[in-house]
């Protein structure tokens, strides 16, 4: 029987207690998920703020061979990694003057045209669109590591004073500067001024690379075959830099030597959405975890892009799990109950 991991993004909000009202999980329509609480365990732990290292560390990669969020976003889109470039992701927020008013909602072509208009002006990067709002940037030469702050961390702040003047690579601290000057009176955001939305007129790069070697895939480690599902989740790219393989639909008669992981990513992340996502996930997708899984673990995070991010894990059965190897998993993670081996 396979081994199992089902991740459900903001999860965790199911099980905080309302002042009047209790929590979200005692509201939903679980009998599949109630039948089997007994049999299992929960852990609680603070994660990453990005998927991308929390799900490196999950999976048993020690942190110091994490090679940055721009590198995964790299391979994972097929871009050949150059030595003696560097990397970066880099966001359009709205600021006024220099402080971060907070993200924008811009289309994949917006993102584009936008990103090139920066590009015409300093012609030092190549780049490509990773999502709405979000760009991959290379520049030929390697720059001193530095660590930018995330786009979360600048809301409400000056962004000044995470620039790093001194330290920060004067090709970096120039387009940063200047991008609001390019972006403010530019067609894109003129229309977003006119439908009173927060105009992309600020340009913030981070997730510098950290390391360009490869990593053994997960499957050659733990001497599993690696699934993922769906390809259409944010978490598809750090999957894909693991050497799990990407599907569109959930394979039928998985062998006994299969790590499936599922994320669940529901549409709305308010209350009722949240309760409607986990009520379809007991519905359809825990008989099969139950009936094909020797093991399987279910995290409930928080979501990411936080200043303290958490999870709690429901980890099945209990039986699998001894007293020496439940302390080991609170220092190495729930994802230990998967693949101690890892």
């Amino acid at each position: 029987m396979m081994v199992t991991f089902l991740s459900f993004l903001n999860g965790y909000f199911l099980f905080k207690k309302n002042s009047n009202s209790g929590t979200g999980i005692e509201k939903c329509r679980i009998e599949n998920f109630r039948s089997i609480q007994i049999y299992g365990t929960w852990i609680k732990n603070f994660i990453s703020a990005s998927p991308e290292l929390h799900y490196f560390k999950f999976f048993q990669y020690p942190e110091n061979q994490f090679p940055g969020s721009s590198i995964i976003k790299a391979v994972s889109k097929g871009i050949e990694i150059i030595e003696d470039c560097s990397y970066f992701l880099a966001d359009f927020m709205t600021v006024d003057g220099t402080r971060v008013v907070g993200t924008t909602s811009i289309s994949h072509q917006e993102t584009k045209i936008l990103a090139e208009e920066i590009r015409e002006t300093f012609d030092y990067f190549d780049f490509i669109v990773i999502k709405p709002g979000q760009i991959l940037a290379w520049f030929p030469g390697k720059f001193p590591y530095l660590r930018f702050a995330l786009p979360f961390q600048l809301i409400d702040k000056n962004y000044t004073d995470y620039l790093g003047e001194k330290t920060a690579p004067k090709t970096i601290s120039r387009i940063v500067k200047n991008s609001y000057r390019l972006l403010d009176k530019h067609p894109v955001n003129k229309v977003k001024l006119d439908l009173g939305e927060n105009p992309a007129n600020f340009l913030w790069f981070h997730s510098q690379d950290i390391k360009t070697n490869k990593i053994i895939p997960l499957s050659e480690k733990v001497k599993y075959k690696t699934i993922f599902w769906p390809e259409t989740s944010n978490c598809a790219d750090i999957a894909r830099f693991l050497g799990f393989d990407i599907v569109r639909e959930i394979p039928e008669g998985l062998d006994d030597r299969t790590l499936l992981w599922l994320d669940i990513c529901p549409q709305n992340s308010d209350l009722i959405g949240l309760i409607h996502a986990w009520e379809s996930v007991d519905k359809d997708l825990l008989p099969l975890l139950v009936e094909n899984s020797k093991k399987f673990l279910i995290e409930f995070n928080s979501g990411f892009y936080k200043e303290k991010s958490v999870s709690i894990s429901f980890l099945y059965p209990e039986k699998e799990i001894g007293f020496i190897k439940k302390i080991v998993m609170l220092k190495k993670l729930p994802g230990y109950f998967l693949i101690p081996n890892g």
